[in-house]
């Protein structure tokens, strides 16, 4: 790449050189016609899918026809309004131009999974479900990100189905349950176990009293 402020100082004549007045105007232009430079450059090399960023992205994307608030209501985010960084929208943009020009056969649909979901999937055909392609997981375990399986878009023909099934296992958890009798009183008192989980659940564990000296402990429901 040329450097302006280089060339310009190559070109003066010997009598011209080393001085500090000339040296700063030459400096000055210098900088100037660099700028000029990365400029063109920039618009030459960052406005293709795979190199382009911010603003430029965006551009890709009203080519495309998926602005960057659409990628981000694809990607299934919970917020009301979300805005995909540039790697992530620059995938959706990937996925919006393979969809728009692919012929849905079977190694297009796989083509259109591994750009969200790198980890192996088996294909077969149920003769209960005619017109379904299903794709099942290995074993998974709970840090496999399994959503982004599951919430990734898909290509797929008219009137073709497309079943995911992910295979989860989680880890067994075990905990004592103390139960602790007062004396002088007609009940009892049980210690419920913390269970870790990925997600805070809270609600009341209220005693229900039956019949005599028994009461009996609903616990509440808990949403998976």
């Amino acid at each position: 790449m040329p450097d302006y402020v280089e060339l310009l100082r190559g070109d003066l004549v010997e009598q011209f050189k080393e001085k500090p007045v000339i040296d700063a105007l030459v400096s000055a232009i210098g900088e100037q016609l660099n700028d000029v430079r990365r400029f063109y450059e920039d618009l030459r090399d960052r406005r293709g899918l795979q190199t382009s960023m911010g603003q430029q992205l965006d551009g890709v994307g009203d080519i495309v026809v998926l602005s960057r608030l659409e990628a981000g209501a694809l990607a299934c985010i919970n917020e009301s309004v979300y805005v995909l960084d540039d790697e992530s929208y620059r995938r959706y943009l990937i996925f919006k131009v393979w969809k728009n020009t692919n012929n849905c056969t079977y190694h297009d649909v796989i083509k259109a999974l591994r750009m969200f979901w790198p980890k192996p999937l088996y294909y077969r055909e149920d003769p209960a479900e005619p017109a379904t392609m299903v794709f099942e997981t290995d074993m998974l375990s709970p840090e496999d990100d399994v959503p982004k399986l599951l919430n990734a878009p898909l290509i797929k023909a008219a009137g073709v189905g497309i079943k995911v099934i992910a295979r989860t296992a989680s880890p067994e958890m075990m905990d004592l349950l103390t139960v602790e009798g007062l004396m002088g009183r007609g009940y009892t008192s049980t210690v419920l176990p913390e269970i870790p989980v990925a997600e805070s659940m809270e609600d009341t564990v209220r005693p229900i009293p039956a019949f005599r000296n028994i009461t009996q402990t609903k616990l509440p429901e808990m949403e998976e």
